[in-house]
């Protein structure tokens, strides 16, 4: 073929699959209605802010991505898997919460190994504190750590593990002004990885200098910023 020239098939190759979706996605938790006929596209490798006032539904929104609720009614994907097929969802997604999810009595480098061990993964542990500045802390215990010594061991297991779309929560909260900086610095490595973040926070000037793009959540509702 001559250089230069564009294939037919290439011409007409499919756009790329949606990393998230969701279409007309309800969900009710007793008699209370949480989520309202959200639909929602974020493609592979793009960085979304969740914006909303405190109960407004970020968190749980969040939770149900990683398959831990089933929507009332609606259809969702996650990496092409239907949201109800919790196994291969949780092999395709991380969620970081708002208290990053550690064992408190594990040290940081347990914290990292068991991780590793139930998602049968092997990693650099070593060098993946490293990345976070932790390693004179490999051998404490997390009950011990700091909010930010923890928000950043976190970010160390997101990183050793891989997965192609991260969700986190409040990353940014409880932090001071050179945690927040080191947190943004570690979330633009997940993004230059070409993870897929979407980060609910109350801080949209940090969230969007690495993912740009923000939604709004409201009275069960999903729309752009």
């Amino acid at each position: 073929m001559a250089e230069g020239l564009i294939t037919v098939s290439a011409l007409h190759s499919p756009p790329p699959e949606p990393a998230l979706q969701l279409r007309d996605l309800w969900l009710r938790l007793g008699r209370e209605v949480i989520l309202r006929g959200v639909n929602l596209d974020v493609m592979p490798g793009e960085g979304i802010t969740l914006l909303g006032e405190n109960g407004a539904g970020k968190t749980t929104l969040l939770r149900l991505l990683a398959s831990g609720l089933r929507p009332t009614r609606g259809e969702g994907r996650v990496m092409g898997f239907d949201l109800r097929d919790s196994r291969a969802v949780r092999d395709s997604i991380h969620l970081m919460p708002v208290d990053a999810g550690l064992y408190p009595d594990l040290s940081c480098a347990e914290n990292l190994e068991f991780a590793l061990k139930m998602h049968g993964q092997t990693g650099a542990v070593a060098a993946a504190l490293r990345r976070v500045t932790l390693e004179a802390a490999a051998t404490r215990r997390v009950r011990f750590l700091s909010a930010g010594m923890r928000k950043r061991l976190a970010l160390a297991r997101a990183h050793l593990l891989a997965r192609p779309v991260t969700l986190i929560d409040e990353p940014f909260a409880n932090l001071d002004t050179a945690g927040r900086q080191l947190v943004l610095e570690l979330l633009a490595e997940l993004r230059a990885d070409g993870v897929t973040l979407l980060i609910a926070a109350h801080e949209p000037e940090l969230a969007r200098q690495v993912a740009p793009r923000a939604l709004r959540l409201a009275a069960g509702v999903l729309h752009e910023e």
